[in-house]
């Protein structure tokens, strides 16, 4: 009974483990204004999560505010820019280009932006790798189970050279 016990729980644990993860919608509200909307692919609501809004050229943050429900109203940028959903507690985000004004994005000198990026020489050491709990647990899982396997499977095959050899 312990056994199966402990068989089902292995199988079972990377059901619970999986974290949910955060959608992000825009609506144009055609004044001038746009809805941003944030909720988990759960159903659950995302109010705390953390909204900004960088602009894409210079990654520039001109916008941030935590939801206080699921939905808010900001006027829409005159520059490209994207909105970023940051969930501090799990560490995931998400990243959707924004909505264009109606009168379009204003023109960003280009010359002024490359000589920023000049100056930031980008490394490996500064590299952040995204990667949740749950696809490092369920790695984990499935090496133990693999591991786990090779020493069953060896166990058996010795016993049954030792039959043979009878």
């Amino acid at each position: 009974m312990k056994k199966l016990f402990k068989i089902v729980l292995i199988f079972l644990t990377p059901l619970y483990i999986f974290a949910h993860e955060l959608v992000v919608n825009l609506y144009d509200n055609k004044d001038g204004t746009m809805q941003i909307e944030g909720k988990f692919n759960t159903g659950e609501s995302a109010a705390g999560i953390l909204v900004k809004i960088n602009t894409i050229h210079s990654n520039e943050t001109i916008f941030q505010q935590r939801l206080t429900e699921d939905k808010l109203v900001v006027d829409i940028p005159k520059i490209a820019y994207k909105v970023i959903l940051v969930d501090e507690e799990d560490g995931d985000f998400i990243e959707k280009i924004g909505i264009e004004p109606p009168q379009g994005f204003e023109k960003v000198d280009l010359k002024d932006t490359k000589q920023e990026k000049k100056q930031e020489t980008p490394n490996r050491m500064g590299m952040k790798l995204s990667s949740s709990m749950a696809v490092n647990v369920t790695i984990i899982l499935g090496f133990i189970l693999l591991f786990a396997t090779i020493l069953i499977s060896i166990r058996n095959t010795n016993k049954i050279l030792k039959e043979i050899q009878k």
